[in-house]
């Protein structure tokens, strides 16, 4: 991401200089940093309200863009499965992602590596986010998921 600041709070500061030589996906190196991850992704598990008697994953990344590939790709992935159990022609049309025209550039990678169309619902002065009023416009059979931008840099919005 492009998120660039030229303050930090000393603490802040101090906690960077002291990880920095860390290698936190090394798991093997750090094994604390699986506990956590598995901690984090049973928060997001609660929060999303995931049923406790199903089954759930998550991983942590490097970056925003990694985890926008992942995610991506496991969205792909249950599209295929739920089209492949419903009967859909998976090679009628390419399957596609909707989101708002204030998505990151690795959304725009994620399509072209993998072969999926996106429907971007346009932005205007009311919506400067996604536009919950007309995403359903956008979606049909073959759309794998909606991405919701949590924070578009060039409007501000949330």
């Amino acid at each position: 991401g492009t998120f660039c600041q030229t303050y930090m709070e000393p603490e802040a500061v101090e906690l960077m200089k002291d990880t920095l030589a860390k290698n936190a996906i090394d798991k093997s190196e750090y094994p604390r940093t699986a506990e956590i991850e598995n901690r984090c992704v049973n928060i997001i598990a609660n929060l999303w309200h995931a049923p406790d008697d199903e089954h759930f994953t998550g991983t942590s990344t490097i970056g925003s863009s990694e985890a926008c590939m992942l995610g991506g790709l496991a969205m792909k992935f249950a599209w295929r499965k739920r089209a492949q159990a419903a009967g859909l022609d998976l090679n009628a049309h390419r399957p596609n992602l909707v989101i708002s025209a204030g998505y990151q550039v690795c959304w725009e990678k994620f399509c072209v590596y993998w072969d999926v169309d996106m429907h971007v619902v346009p932005m205007d002065e009311q919506h400067m986010a996604l536009d919950v009023n007309h995403v359903l416009d956008y979606v049909d059979e073959y759309t794998i998921g909606i991405v919701g931008i949590m924070g578009i840099t060039y409007t501000g919005s949330i």
